[in-house]
């Protein structure tokens, strides 16, 4: 499969080189500390747990200033800094477990590293925005967790034998030095980030408080963003409790080594692995809704599984599959929030979401390492698995959009009653290729007709006009329609429209762009072959028999009359 992000975009190149090599260099971080605290030290973890803690505190006590940092200042320098701090703090890390042999010296010594990856965080997610395409964004996060999970996959295998051969030490050295090489990839960027819209003020400590209230001020104003971080919340609770129980279940119950517990940690980097190609191979076609509570119920229910006490190879195969659903997740919530946020909002954004999960984390680690002392791992991971399945169930019923389909049965009642609706021809529509539905436009009916006829979701293009109508506005909104303006190009409006298709959604689209004033077919507009040749989608013919006999304009109220809605065969527009 070609990457053609990676040979095209020299910028998001480097970054992807550089993160790749410095994700390598953090596996042996990674087992060489679990090497001097579990495996040397005999830890259940607990200590582990606390070192996390407080590697994480960081992103809970300064993630609003970092995101005003990030927003204000270059991203590039911020990470290019947070790079090579990180790798004088990494080398040292032998020599002070060396010397003390000390839990609480290197459990410092994590939370300054912590501070510069919180610093570097924001950055990176920022910037990404800033050298790829709105379009492209599924993309780039999906190229960057690929290849991140390649290197977790090679690199934990890699530092367990080499830990094994040469002991933890060498892993520290090397990371320091994967850290430098990702800096001089980074420098190497060349982007242009746009200026902040928040005036600079006489006094640095004004200006940043005032950065973190535009930030508050933008999320509360938002309820799309209240709920992507409110999800982000969740996993970070999911997985941290996860991420320690694994440990705990490798080390206590099935009794691995460093070997051992690097093949676990690397069959959840390798079902991450296989998720994130899952992403990138649908990258045009992806429903980010359907994408999210899909991860979140296939993380729930292997997870569930743990109840059944699973040998060694079954809680292999178990991590790999709650691992393809950890990174359709993480990608899925990272490019939308990516997409909608501004990017002079980008770094401050990031940063809340980053603090509000790392509290998460932060106290659910706290607790875990409370709870393992006192109940059994296994029973644990059923109560974070119906978490999962309750959070998954509850983005699906959202998705199902009830509220519409509620609408939609009453509105097809009154139609019923009012005009003997009927409906024919339902089973020329595709059950899997994606279509758009086009027809004559006689009556202000013809919205709803459609809507009642269709028993699945559908969402229309119609004439910015209709939402200033008090009752036809307020169905619109609800039924989905998108505002177009007559007389322009409506770009915007086109894109949304493909974006739905390639979500899987059907588009309701009337092509003579205007209620025919005799009822006659008027000349169509040629913007649904457009949008149906970009989103490759075929054309669902429609009548709508009666509409003009029932509601013609300027008529304001309707007459009883049968209205019928027929469904032809797809048009093939190639």
């Amino acid at each position: 499969m070609k990457i053609n992000l990676l040979a095209e975009n020299k910028n998001f190149r480097r970054l992807w080189i550089g993160q790749l090599i410095s994700a390598l260099g953090d596996r042996l971080t990674q087992m060489g500390i679990l090497t001097f605290v579990m495996v040397a030290s005999g830890d259940k973890g607990d200590k582990m747990a606390l070192i996390t803690f407080f590697s994480l505190l960081p992103f809970l006590l300064f993630g609003p200033l970092f995101g005003a940092l990030v927003d204000r200042y270059s991203r590039k320098n911020l990470m290019i800094f947070a790079d090579v701090l990180r790798a004088i703090f990494v080398i040292f890390i032998p020599v002070i477990w060396a010397y003390t042999h000390s839990v609480i010296f290197i459990v410092v010594w994590f939370f300054f590293l912590g501070c510069l990856t919180a610093l570097f965080t924001p950055a990176k997610m920022s910037i990404i925005a800033n050298i790829t395409d709105k379009e492209a964004l599924l993309e780039a996060n999906s190229v960057i967790v690929t290849t991140g999970m390649v290197a977790t996959l090679i690199g934990t295998l890699i530092a367990g034998a080499l830990i094994k051969i040469t002991g933890a030490t060498p892993a520290f050295y090397i990371n320091s030095l994967t850290y430098l090489i990702s800096a001089l990839f980074i420098i190497k960027i060349i982007y242009k980030q746009p200026q902040a819209t928040i005036a600079p003020a006489d006094n640095v400590y004004v200006a940043f408080l005032e950065d973190i209230r535009t930030g508050i001020r933008y999320i509360f104003r938002h309820q799309l963003i209240i709920s992507l971080i409110l999800l982000s919340a969740i996993f970070s609770l999911v997985s941290s409790f996860a991420y320690i129980l694994i440990l705990n279940y490798g080390s206590s119950v099935l009794k691995q080594g460093s070997l051992g517990m690097g093949a676990l940690l690397s069959s959840v980097g390798f079902g991450m692995l296989i998720g994130s190609l899952i992403l990138l191979k649908r990258k045009d076609r992806i429903n980010y809704k359907r994408a999210l509570y899909l991860s979140n119920l296939i993380i729930g229910t292997f997870l569930l599984l743990f109840l059944l006490k699973p040998n060694l190879f079954v809680t292999l195969v178990i991590l790999f599959f709650a691992g393809i659903g950890a990174a359709i997740l993480t990608i899925t919530l990272d490019t939308i929030f990516q997409r909608v946020v501004p990017d002079e909002l980008k770094g401050k954004i990031f940063a809340a979401r980053g603090m509000l999960t790392t509290s998460v984390f932060l106290v659910s680690l706290l607790f875990v390492g409370f709870l393992i002392e006192r109940v059994a791992a296994i029973n644990i991971f059923g109560v974070i698995a119906l978490v999962c399945i309750i959070a998954g169930f509850g983005i699906y019923l959202d998705e199902k959009r009830w509220g519409y389909q509620l609408l939609r049965i009453s509105l097809r009642l009154i139609m019923k009653i009012l005009f003997n609706f009927k409906v024919s021809g339902l089973e020329n529509i595709p059950k899997t290729k994606r279509f758009i539905l086009a027809g004559n436009h006689t009556s202000l009916v013809d919205g709803v007709a459609l809507a009642c006829a269709y028993p699945g979701r559908i969402y229309f293009l119609v004439a910015d006009t209709i939402f200033k109508a008090k009752f036809w506005g307020w169905c619109a909104s609800r039924l989905g329609y998108i505002p177009i303006k007559r007389g322009g190009f409506n770009k915007e409006s086109i894109k949304t429209a493909i974006h739905i298709l390639n979500s899987g959604y059907p588009i309701g689209i009337f092509p003579e762009g205007k209620i025919s004033p005799d009822g006659n077919l008027d000349i169509g507009k040629e913007g649904i072959t457009l949008i149906a040749r970009l989103a490759n989608a075929d054309i669902i013919p429609f009548a709508i028999e009666g509409a003009y006999e029932a509601w013609p304009l300027p008529k304001k109220f309707p007459k009883r009359f049968p209205i019928e809605v027929r469904f032809g065969l797809p048009i093939d527009i190639n």
